[in-house]
């Protein structure tokens, strides 16, 4: 077996980046339904909305760690286009199936005007797979058109390994260029208003995968030239602290700038799809992978390992809680709404529901992953286990 082919280690700092992010798109969403009750104006909106920006990054960071995993497995070796497309598809197109129907079932339990006759569910359910509207399944349908085009781009990465950097370069400014376009234009724009095609397009432009070209190619950029940026980053960590610092700095001067300055409103304020959130994402992504790197470090030597532990299970069932956690938060919501205390009370129990619906997400998913293939719909590939399998197919010898 060539070294090509020989399979890769393991790269545990990613785990640390996976059980981080979605931490953090947990932290986003439950400060998200805390701040619609607090006062315009109030420390509280004004602190929980720069908490949320502070948090913004997650999206992007995903797109990210997508694109470094697909590069860092496939690049440097050979590569089949219709098997790597069985195999991915395969670990996303059933859950992106099984939890649009589940999200429609769970939402007709509590959401009024809900309609339990089959015209409506087969509506709602064909609609909800066109567009990726329930929850944050947009997330599995960008994935999905990573996949189609990502031969493709293998293709065109290797052919053009003299213009990387000028390819990445470019890919940033074009990224800055579609925040801007975002921001300035975008969500202003009465989509009823326009042709139907071109309503689709604005309308669902935060689930296509132009919107996020940068962090897909720099995902790529960083698998490729893995060993020399991970030497880098090594020897620059106080580098990279800073730079995130100077960048939060900036987040935070940009959420009075679009509060006060230019007079946007609610979630136009803290929208992950604006110019600032590119250089920041990048550093906060940057940290956490150095983060990372510091811990493999450690782990490698044994130590900390209950902390090591806690890590690689949060890390390897990120998905799943990703999938899973809309519906926890639900009953976290109304076990909260059960606590009859003063609003700055509840903000000072934040902490509790998150960690609460990162827990119980994470072990929800767990378990369901064990399950012979119903943990399909959280990524798991999981048939009958193999001494189930040896008698069934004894059975049916016999």
């Amino acid at each position: 077996m060539s070294q090509a082919q020989a399979k890769k280690p393991h790269l545990y700092e990613v785990d640390l980046m996976r059980a981080c992010i979605i931490l953090g798109v947990i932290c986003v969403h439950v400060l998200s339904s805390f701040n619609v009750r607090t006062p315009d104006g109030s420390w509280m909106d004004v602190s929980s909305g720069i908490l949320m920006m502070t948090f913004h990054f997650t999206r992007e960071a995903f797109m990210f760690i997508t694109g470094l995993v697909l590069f860092y497995t496939y690049y440097d070796r050979p590569f089949s286009a219709s098997s790597f497309w069985k195999k991915r598809f395969l670990l996303i197109a059933i859950p992106y199936i099984a939890w649009t129907a589940i999200y429609i079932l769970f939402q007709g339990t509590f959401l009024k005007g809900f309609e339990w006759t089959a015209p409506y569910l087969v509506h709602t359910f064909l609609t909800s797979l066109a567009t990726a509207n329930q929850y944050f399944l947009y997330f599995l349908l960008v994935s999905m058109q990573l996949y189609v085009v990502f031969p493709l781009m293998m293709r065109w990465l290797r052919r053009s390994e003299r213009h990387h950097q000028a390819i990445t370069v470019a890919a940033f400014l074009v990224e800055i260029s579609i925040m801007i376009w975002n921001q300035a234009a975008l969500q202003f724009v009465n989509v009823y208003q326009l042709p139907a095609w071109l309503r689709i397009l604005v309308r669902y432009r935060d689930r296509d995968i132009f919107t996020y070209e940068f962090w897909f190619i720099a995902g790529a950029m960083f698998a490729i030239y893995y060993p020399r940026l991970k030497a880098w980053a090594m020897a620059h960590a106080r580098m990279l602290f800073w730079t995130w610092l100077g960048m939060w700095c900036l987040l935070f001067g940009i959420y009075f700038l679009n509060r006060d300055v230019f007079h946007l409103m609610g979630g136009q304020i803290v929208d992950t799809l604006q110019p600032v959130m590119v250089p920041y994402s990048l550093a906060v992504a940057l940290v956490l992978w150095r983060i990372g790197l510091g811990w493999q470090a450690q782990h490698a030597r044994g130590r900390m390992p209950r902390a090591s532990r806690v890590i690689r299970f949060f890390g390897s069932v990120s998905f799943g809680i990703f999938l899973i956690h809309p519906i926890a938060l639900r009953f976290v919501e109304l076990l909260a709404d059960q606590i009859h205390v003063s609003l700055p009370v509840q903000y000072a129990m934040l902490p509790i529901w998150i960690a609460l619906t990162y827990v119980s997400s994470g072990v929800a998913a767990y378990l369901i992953g064990k399950i012979p293939y119903v943990g399909y719909i959280v990524g798991e590939k999981t048939g009958l286990p193999k001494s189930m399998a040896r008698k069934t197919a004894s059975s049916a010898a016999g």
